[in-house]
């Protein structure tokens, strides 16, 4: 019989989980919202509740794509060496 040999299992990043978690919270409200829409006819609760979440979705979107640059720029700067421009985080809003 073959011997099973097993993987080691990668630990995913913080900044992912929080990324798959924000995405899954902004669908459900948006789903859950569409709902009341349909139920009830009426949009004014929705007009404070949808762009809050829209807010925290988009704060951790931006960190994990801005934090997910910065680490890809420095793994091609090891990869390629010089061929690689330098890693400006200046562009990034840090001072």
């Amino acid at each position: 019989m073959a011997k099973r040999v097993k993987k080691e299992k990668k630990k995913r990043e913080f900044s992912k989980i929080m990324a798959v978690i924000s995405v899954s919270m902004w669908l459900f409200v948006n789903l859950v919202g569409l709902a009341i829409i349909i139920i009830t006819l009426d949009t004014t609760p929705l007009a404070y509740i949808l762009p809050s979440v829209d807010a925290v979705v988009a704060v951790v979107l931006g960190a994990y794509y801005w934090k997910a640059r910065a680490e890809n720029q420095i793994k091609l700067r090891q990869a390629y060496g010089e061929l690689a421009p330098e890693p400006n985080f200046n562009d990034y809003g840090v001072v």
